[in-house]
């Protein structure tokens, strides 16, 4: 059994940085590598205003989409992410403490509304797709409520270590943002090409220069459940990845709060100097 990776490329939208996005696009295209673009139909989030917007953008995305290079899932509506009441469903995985969502916490009529405009402006400029995943990893289960009904199946996010079903949706997960070597599992890596670095990039280079499995969100879509043990791997690599994250936010907090202290050797390292 060998890990399979996923790449993601987030927060797709006419303004984003087209520089960026293309390099990483054709690195990833010239070692066969499909990705996941997460397109935000109707962008209000000035951080994600680069650039002056292309009036090329839907036309580039059907482009990539028609001949095979890119699967294309509908990222949020407006990804106008604000504080709001709710806990959001992967509070606890992601470390979100502060419910800033589009769609956290809000009623079902709202939820359903917000996604059924983001569905229709993606099919006036000619793309479908049944897949989906919200802004700042926050929804809630009244989300997926309602993305079921909208008539999406598959979102990608949540921490496993093999894809699960859960409410009647299919999730394909996402555990982490850099390159990482894994025995077993579907590994799905978030990139944000706004703000890549140059090390980041040679990162991702060098991994794909690795005798590594790559796969994509349709493939895993498409032969779920017949790859991975799901039932008995996810939980047991859950409770795994929550003790790995408890640790390194107690070694974050020695590193800030003991700086300077008696302890703060300790916290610098995990050695006494």
């Amino acid at each position: 059994m060998h890990a399979r990776y996923i790449f993601r490329m987030d927060d797709i939208t006419p303004t984003m940085h087209w520089g960026r996005f293309w390099s990483m696009l054709g690195l990833l295209n010239r070692y066969r590598v499909k990705p996941l673009l997460g397109i935000v139909p109707d962008n209000r989030d000035p951080r994600l205003n680069c650039q002056q917007p292309d009036p090329q953008f839907w036309d580039t995305m059907r482009t990539l989409s028609s001949k095979g290079l890119v699967d294309i899932a509908q990222h949020g509506y407006q990804h106008a992410l604000t504080v709001h009441n709710g806990s959001p469903l992967l509070k606890s995985t992601h470390g979100r403490t502060v419910a800033r969502s589009e769609f956290t916490g809000y009623s079902y009529n709202e939820q359903l509304s917000r996604i059924q405009r983001g569905r229709a402006i993606m099919r006036e400029n000619g793309l479908e797709t049944n897949f989906w995943f919200a802004p700042n990893h926050s929804f809630d289960h009244t989300t997926i409520r309602a993305l079921r009904v909208a008539g999406f199946s598959a979102i990608s996010d949540g921490i496993s270590l093999f894809p699960y079903e859960h409410l009647g949706m299919l999730f394909v997960p996402q555990q982490l943002w850099r390159p990482r070597w894994m025995p077993a599992g579907v590994f799905t890596i978030c990139l944000h090409t706004n703000d890549m670095s140059t090390n980041h990039i040679k990162s991702i280079r060098r991994f794909l220069r690795t005798p590594t499995t790559f796969s994509s969100f349709s493939a895993e879509v498409a032969s779920f459940p017949s790859k991975g043990p799901s039932r008995v791997c996810n939980p047991i690599f859950k409770g795994f990845y929550r003790g790995a994250r408890g640790a390194k936010e107690s070694l974050d907090w020695c590193r800030t709060t003991l700086k300077g202290g008696p302890l703060s050797s300790f916290a610098s390292d995990g050695r006494q100097h």
